[in-house]
């Protein structure tokens, strides 16, 4: 099924097939070799190709936006209504964070310096973060996840991720803590 000519849906079928196949590959022993027929699979089915256009798309779509918030913020004035358009903003920085990290995936344009580029415009520009701080981090979260000590998006802090750090919360901390499952959702808005 099509949505646009950039934004396709895999439908049940299609996704069930590529599953059928990994479990079907010849000599698919050990997780490494199932992950490259996944890979194999995945990438002839085309879910890894470059939707530069829905990105385009996608950005004018947030730009205009971003734009009727500016507005409204403008013509509410001191009001409690600016709470609103604050929830907005918080929602469509989010978006352009999105594309931010997409674009350090490289998966915006083909080349890795527009990529780089559209990053950083768009993450210290528009959404107010160090894009290269960002990088480092997401850099070292992907080349050791989950790695207790070597991945910082695990690192003891609200939510925790071991049962050690989770022993050392206290008052509230720790009453989120034994709820987090609950609260994971609810945390992100902060």
């Amino acid at each position: 099924m099509t949505i646009s000519p950039s934004v396709s849906v895999e439908t049940p079928s299609r996704l069930g097939a590529i599953r059928q196949t990994v479990r079907r590959a010849p000599g698919a022993t050990s997780l490494t070799s199932s992950y490259t027929v996944l890979l194999k699979s995945v990438t002839e089915a085309g879910l890894l190709r470059r939707r530069t256009g829905f990105y385009v798309w996608l950005f004018i779509g947030l730009t205009l936006a971003l734009g009727g918030l500016t507005a409204g913020f403008f013509l509410l004035g001191d009001s409690w209504y600016q709470l609103l358009i604050a929830g907005g903003l918080g929602i469509l920085l989010t978006q352009f964070a999105f594309i931010t990290h997409e674009a350090s995936h490289r998966q915006v344009f083909k080349s890795g310096p527009v990529n780089d580029w559209i990053g950083r415009v768009l993450a210290t520009g528009v959404v107010g973060i160090s894009y290269a701080w960002w990088m480092n981090k997401h850099t070292r979260h992907h080349g050791n996840p989950n790695m207790v000590g070597r991945d910082p998006d695990i690192e003891w802090d609200t939510i925790s991720f071991t049962e050690e750090d989770a022993s050392k919360q206290k008052g509230l901390l720790r009453w989120i803590t034994q709820r987090q499952g609950y609260l994971f959702f609810p945390l992100l808005t902060l």
